[in-house]
């Protein structure tokens, strides 16, 4: 039987609050719209399929139905008006809707009554609107430059390419192609989390909220992945990092670590299902037990197929996303802190 547990009590309650009135009315949920998918021409549909893989065998209805479901893109300032000072930072997130956004600003705002800090929710398939916007809110805020912290788990992901490309740091659009961003101010764009120590701490202790006897426990760390295989192959370079450490450390019999490529056509993620479930299968058989964890920013992203995926068979798996670790805004702050050191 296949055992599902779900950690999420904790994060629930932090995020029941964190919630305001005034918190509530200062957010513009008039900005959070898809109106921009309607201008979409059919040569922006075929672009989407050359770019992306996952669309390549859809009609321009099912690519728009896709794209609605997608989170909106969206600017959020949130230092208060008061705050200053020569170093302004933009953090760049997927962005999961509510309550998840508001928690995810909550949650930097130790790092806001330092820094002049604006946040850019969304995928920004369209454009780069909202990272403009952020950059002339910092600009009017007085700030001398800017730091981009992409809160992303690797660059091979198309969400950071799109950025990188709006920014000025890659050739071409990971999605659609649209004006780059402009800045009185330099701008420097930071590194995703990819192999950071800190990450690698945030799943031992995930996996570690799940255990019972470590020392008999096969530890699992399963990632989204990038469609293309050069890239996956890089990723798991960098996954395999996370492994080690959690191996050294001792504590549990055994640890693995491989992606879904969740957005790749078949068959790579069946292959790559059907890897996981012959780990787990042949730890159970050793009288194993099986924990897994997700090397995923969201709580909200592939974790609702994990059930699915692995159908009939016994592990345990924590729902929770990094970005609701307390140490993940310790690393935005880690990574401002080490730019604005070297400046």
């Amino acid at each position: 039987m296949t055992k599902v547990y779900v950690c999420l009590a904790a994060a629930l309650l932090q995020i029941g609050s964190i919630f305001s009135p005034a918190y509530a009315q200062a957010i513009d949920h008039s900005k959070m719209d898809h109106s921009a998918h309607a201008d979409m021409t059919n040569d922006d549909f075929d672009t989407l399929r050359e770019r992306v893989i996952s669309y390549r065998n859809f009609s321009n209805a099912e690519i728009m139905q896709n794209m609605m479901f997608m989170p909106p893109t969206y600017e959020r300032y949130i230092s208060d008006a008061s705050i200053s000072g020569d170093v302004g930072v933009i953090v760049l997130a997927h962005g999961a809707g509510e309550p998840g956004d508001t928690y995810f600003s909550r949650a930097l705002s130790g790092l806001a009554k330092d820094y002049p800090v604006s946040i850019g929710f969304g995928m920004a398939m369209m454009n780069g609107n909202h990272i403009q916007i952020a950059i002339d809110k910092l600009e009017s805020a007085g700030v001398k430059s800017i730091v981009v912290v992409p809160a992303a788990v690797s660059a091979t992901g198309t969400v950071y390419e799109q950025w990188a490309y709006y920014l000025g740091k890659r050739a071409e659009a990971a999605y659609l192609s649209a004006p780059r961003v402009s800045s009185n101010v330099p701008i420097s764009l930071g590194k995703p989390m990819t192999d950071h120590p800190m990450a690698s701490e945030m799943l031992f202790d995930h996996a570690i909220e799940i255990s019972n006897k470590p020392d008999n426990e096969l530890l699992i760390i399963i990632g989204h992945g990038p469609s293309e295989a050069q890239d996956n192959a890089i990723d798991l370079k960098q996954m395999a990092k996370h492994v080690d450490r959690i191996k050294e450390k001792g504590v549990f019999s055994d640890v693995k670590g491989h992606n879904l490529q969740d957005d790749a056509p078949e068959p790579y993620r069946s292959n790559n299902v059907k890897t996981i479930r012959g780990w787990i299968e042949e730890a159970v058989a050793e009288g194993k037990r099986v924990v897994m964890v997700g090397y995923l920013l969201s709580t909200r992203g592939i974790q609702h197929k994990i059930p699915e995926d692995f159908h009939g068979l016994s592990f345990t798996f924590n729902e929770k996303g990094l970005s609701v670790h307390p140490d993940f805004t310790k690393w935005i702050e880690t990574s401002v802190r080490e730019f604005t050191h070297n400046m």
